[in-house]
């Protein structure tokens, strides 16, 4: 059977991995992916979070259900932040083994989902399915374009707003959907006078470029 519930929705995924992987023995591949999937889990399960499924290399996990989570946005950006932190470490690591120092993108939405255990007689997973879960996958792919590493949706900023540092991004109107909706780049819990300032020139300058104001715009950019 299933559910409808408000959930927040997480996604992951390591940039350049098919390409890395290319060079890589299968014997190295697989042990490869379970440290880095063994380091994730163990976070997400940290913060009493759910592992949906393995995509390769993605992670898919979900925050709110099967138990009733009403901090559930805030646990799931405790646990990509925290994830950021362990990521630093593996690359260390890595770096011993003549490893690349690999990057990772995030996308977290929340809104409401169905739940519930779906699929065939034979096999069925319980699993989240809807619109809500489309586009924190997006949030997750547009890293790629803006140079981040976590984007949140607007919903999601509207919970977790007083908890973290979040930086405007833009308004993106997503495939699969016909209005735009604000994005933002969760920056951490907390950071630097100086990348505060970066935040705040960031925004102004965001907002001068909205109004047209080119020249203004460029200069706070700057």
């Amino acid at each position: 059977g299933g559910e409808r519930r408000v959930i927040t929705i997480f996604f992951s995924d390591i940039r350049g991995f098919t390409s890395f992987s290319e060079k890589l023995s299968p014997e190295e591949l697989v042990a490869f992916l379970n440290e880095y999937l063994s380091t994730m889990t163990k976070i997400i399960l940290k913060h009493n979070g759910l592992v949906d499924k393995y995509i390769g290399d993605a992670i898919m996990a979900f925050w709110g259900a099967p138990l009733e989570q009403p901090n559930h946005a805030i646990l799931t950006c405790e646990a990509s932040v925290d994830m950021l932190h362990a990521l630093e470490k593996l690359r260390l690591s890595w770096k011993g083994k003549n490893l690349p120092a690999l990057e990772i993108g995030i996308g977290i939405n929340t809104g409401e989902a169905v739940i519930g255990n779906m699929g065939s007689f034979e096999r069925f997973d319980y699993t989240a399915m809807g619109d809500t879960i489309n586009l924190g996958s997006r949030l997750e792919g547009l890293n790629k374009e803006y140079g981040t590493t976590i984007i949140i949706s607007e919903s999601t900023h509207s919970l977790v707003k007083d908890r973290f540092v979040t930086r405007k991004l833009d308004f993106v109107k997503v495939k699969g959907k016909n209005k735009a909706i604000e994005i933002f780049e969760l920056v951490g819990s907390s950071i630097p006078k100086n990348e505060k300032d970066f935040i705040q020139n960031y925004e102004e300058g965001l907002l001068l470029y909205k109004k047209h104001e080119w020249d203004d715009a460029k200069a706070a950019f700057e």
